[in-house]
């Protein structure tokens, strides 16, 4: 409705701009009846119109309608916040909510210090007996101790009571004819010495008795050189005996046998081949006394000694190096084991028990003659 006035009003001033009546007369007149200014009065040319600041006043109008809403403005700077409020009342508790779901495992710690050492235990019950443990090897021959002092001489025993007569011996076997003596340097030829006096002519003696043909004395000479022989050959082998033996003093006889040693050492086969190239064998015990001889070779060097026993050819089965089963033995408790199956050959301590052992292993020579 405003807009519509202000039109108005504008196209009656460009009509009669010189009849302008004054302007609080025309806002009365728009007021009171607006069609009178159109249809009721024409237009005429008036004189100007004197300046209007020097006219009075007029009343204030009446306050007009409520314009139109204008355009929403800038929002202004926010202002200062302002005091906190009462602290409100504890309100009701909730609900128990749905279980979360599982986190992702967190950073392992960093490993704590070692706690304090506990009390020690009570003492646990002793436990099963183990299972008896593989023979271990021999070990090292340990260094000989100092010589202990002289025992005082003890008082003579008591008389033993004469022991019954042992059963008699079995016959032993024939040793190896032994090697030839080296033959003597000849003695110088003696002077011949001076004829004797011619002596006195004896008395005819009884007539003898008749003698056996020529034939039978030879024969008869013959079985006596033959004899001779013998006994020369069983005496020469004797001699040679005892020659082996003065020469090694670690040296054994027992009944036709002599067991000798030159304290080399060596592996079974070397120790075999030495022996053979001297004419004899390895000792090869065949009854508690000849073991006794080897024993005691044993125990003056202080060493281990390989006999000339092997199971080579049959596993178990011990025999002497001409290939008979053996007929004496002096095995050490739970021997043989053929430990490792690789024990072969035949050791014997100083104490004279038998042992089975790697023939490889290094002990001392004893060959018997």
């Amino acid at each position: 409705m405003m807009l519509v006035l202000l039109t108005f009003g504008a196209l009656v001033s460009q009509v009669s701009p010189a009849a302008s009546p004054p302007r609080d007369q025309v806002i009365r007149s728009l007021d009171q009846n607006a069609c009178s200014l159109v249809v009721c009065g024409p237009a005429q040319n008036g004189l100007p119109g004197r300046d209007g600041r020097d006219g009075i006043q007029g009343p204030k109008g009446e306050v007009g309608g409520q314009g139109l809403q204008g355009l929403r403005g800038i929002p202004g700077p926010p202002g200062k916040m302002g005091p906190a409020g009462p602290v409100g009342a504890k309100g009701a508790q909730g609900e128990k909510g749905a279980k979360g779901d599982i986190g992702p495992r967190g950073v392992q710690g960093v490993q704590g210090p070692p706690g304090s050492t506990g009390p020690a235990g009570a003492k646990g019950s002793s436990g099963p007996q183990g299972e008896k443990g593989v023979k271990g090897e021999t070990g090292p021959r340990g260094s000989t101790g100092a010589q202990g002092p002289q025992g005082q001489k003890g008082a003579p025993g008591p008389q033993g009571i004469k022991g019954s007569v042992g059963e008699k011996g079995a016959k032993g076997d024939v040793g190896p004819r032994g090697l030839p003596g080296p033959t003597g340097v000849q003695g110088p030829v003696g002077k011949t010495g001076p004829f004797g006096s011619k002596g006195d002519k004896g008395s005819i003696g009884e007539k003898g008795a008749k003698g056996d043909s020529g034939l039978s004395e030879v024969n008869l000479m013959k079985k006596q050189v033959s004899t001779l022989e013998g006994q020369l050959k069983a005496l020469q082998a004797s001699f040679s005996k005892y020659q082996k033996v003065a020469m090694f003093p670690g040296g054994r006889i027992v009944g036709n046998k002599v067991f000798i040693t030159t304290g080399y050492e060596g592996n079974f086969d070397d120790l075999k081949q030495r022996c053979l190239q001297a004419g004899g064998q390895l000792a090869s015990p065949r009854n508690a006394a000849e073991n006794t001889a080897v024993q005691q070779i044993a125990a003056l060097y202080n060493k281990i000694v390989f006999l000339g026993i092997t199971d080579l050819q049959s596993e178990g089965k011990f025999k002497y190096l001409n290939g008979d089963a053996i007929s004496y033995s002096n095995w050490l408790p739970g021997e043989p084991n053929n430990d490792k199956n690789r024990e072969h050959c035949v050791e014997v301590f100083a104490n004279g028990k038998w042992n089975d052992k790697v023939c490889s292993e290094r002990r001392l020579i004893v060959c018997e003659f």
